[in-house]
């Protein structure tokens, strides 16, 4: 039997994460489902029209802006950022979304830093949309991601079967988010498209081994031209050369940090 990838080892601890989130008393599911019908979640905005709304003609590429204090691939990166004073600067730099990593155990995130990071910018004109950047498999993870500020969430094709996928978008669009799908390959387009995804964005990191190979979104922006479908790049952006690159090719959305 071969060794559990990187994507399988996070997907077994967030498992028992979730277990014990939703076994908590004042954090059930149905604890989560009465807050939601109290109106308690913050007010939305849409994530689709948020990143459609750059100056410029033909218009330029959104910036998607990460907190994120640590990955399985760096290690820790930024151990002491503060995620409300980052989510401002990034509101204040023109980003149309701030990407939250709430995953504990590699990227060292929480949902208080998405919770503080959307509380920071609540004020700001226009604010940015806020991303829950997470492993979301369960329907809570979605609920929680509402009440705690979120705009949209990730969904990772790699990680989930048809019937979770559909259950999941249906989900968070039922609860006023579009999500954000995550595609690595031609296949998972495919199903992102039959999905009726609005919003996908193609990891230049493969999930399974976590390398990174920059023409992997250059590969599938064919696949939605003909579309409506806002493409975004995320992962292994380091400069201006790869933003222009990817913006001639039709990406409206690049991920950094």
């Amino acid at each position: 039997m071969s060794a559990p990838s990187i994507l399988q080892k996070i997907y077994a601890q967030r498992a028992k994460d979730v277990e014990l989130a939703s076994t908590t008393p004042g954090t059930t599911p149905a604890e989560l489902d009465t807050y939601l019908s109290m109106g308690l979640a913050p007010q939305l905005i849409s994530f689709v029209d948020r990143l459609k709304q750059n100056p410029g003609s033909p218009p330029s590429v959104s910036l998607m802006a990460e907190i994120k204090r640590a990955s399985p691939s760096k290690g820790p990166i930024a151990m002491t950022i503060n995620p409300a004073v980052q989510a401002l600067t990034y509101a204040q730099a023109g980003a149309s979304t701030i990407s939250v990593l709430t995953e504990p155990t590699w990227f060292k995130g929480s949902l208080l830093d998405m919770r503080l990071a959307r509380q920071a910018i609540d004020n700001v004109p226009n604010r940015p949309a806020v991303l829950r950047k997470e492993f979301i498999f369960d329907k809570y993870q979605i609920a929680e991601a509402r009440l705690w500020g979120a705009d949209t969430v990730l969904l990772i094709v790699a990680m989930l079967t048809q019937e979770q996928l559909t259950s999941l978008y249906q989900y968070s669009l039922s609860l006023g988010m579009e999500p954000l799908v995550e595609v690595n390959n031609a296949k998972e387009m495919e199903v992102a498209l039959g999905l009726g995804a609005k919003v996908i964005g193609v990891n230049n990191r493969n999930l399974h081994d976590f390398q990174v190979d920059m023409g992997t979104t250059s590969r599938l922006v064919e696949m939605v031209k003909e579309s409506d479908v806002i493409l975004c790049a995320l992962s292994g952006i380091s400069n201006s050369k790869d933003v222009q690159t990817y913006q001639n090719e039709g990406v409206r959305a690049v991920l950094i940090g």
